[in-house]
């Protein structure tokens, strides 16, 4: 699925994106939206004064999280490819009185329009199914400082995933599943994302081409046994 199709999709979505992302992770992971994205900050080392990147900002939830836990003391940025996600980011900052705490940029994760070793710390939340992560990493490694962290979230895939036609299948029922609950364009969008999605020997290895060290994946648990489980990198 291509930039214009991304983009149409979650332009759809924006209105009521927690809502239905929230819906999504309650049903599958038994976790609520804001409880990942919480348990995504607890877990994530974040120090007076870095400088941050939010990657698929989305509403800016990580951004304000962040600002609310531990104050204005980082200077935060959100990426996002819609800009009407973007949008909704300013809003609800507006709407807590934050306005001025953190600054978004409409662009592709695959072409990160900031210079080289510009930010501390970057987080990625439950959207890297939709990237190439090969491409994502390189980018991410190339904005980081020396000592620079990431710390990502997202669906993993199991060892059946490998089996030759297993992803296919996978991808075939996400089609049919979403095109039903949200849509033609979900459904595409979904179903193309299947590809991406790695298992913690696929992570590390790729963490490890680009240069990447002091690793940890986790892996949580799905509310179902046939439902890929969630990673935290």
């Amino acid at each position: 699925m291509n930039n214009e199709n991304i983009i149409q999709t979650f332009t759809e979505m924006a209105p009521n994106y927690e809502e239905i992302v929230n819906s999504e992770l309650t049903r599958f992971w038994g976790v609520s939206y804001h409880e990942f994205i919480d348990m995504l900050i607890e877990k994530t080392p974040i120090r007076n004064g870095v400088k941050i990147l939010d990657i698929a900002t989305g509403t800016g939830v990580i951004p304000i999280k962040i600002i609310k836990k531990f104050g204005s003391g980082q200077q935060i940025h959100g990426l996002d490819i819609t800009h009407s996600m973007l949008i909704n980011a300013h809003q609800n900052l507006e709407e807590k009185d934050l306005s001025n705490s953190a600054n978004f940029t409409c662009a592709s994760a695959m072409e990160i329009p900031y210079s080289q070793k510009s930010f501390d710390l970057v987080f990625c939340g439950l959207a890297t199914h939709h990237m190439n992560v090969d491409t994502l990493l390189k980018e991410v490694y190339r904005i980081l400082r020396d000592g620079g962290n990431l710390s990502f979230a997202d669906v993993g895939s199991s060892k059946i995933w490998q089996v030759p036609g297993f992803k296919w299948v996978i991808g075939l029922l996400a089609y049919f599943y979403y095109v039903i609950k949200e849509g033609a364009n979900r459904a595409w969008a979904e179903a193309s994302a299947v590809s991406n999605v790695l298992n913690e020997e696929e992570w590390l290895y790729l963490l490890q081409k680009h240069n990447f060290r002091n690793i940890s994946i986790k892996q949580l648990k799905s509310k179902y046994f046939w439902i890929p489980s969630p990673l935290v990198i």
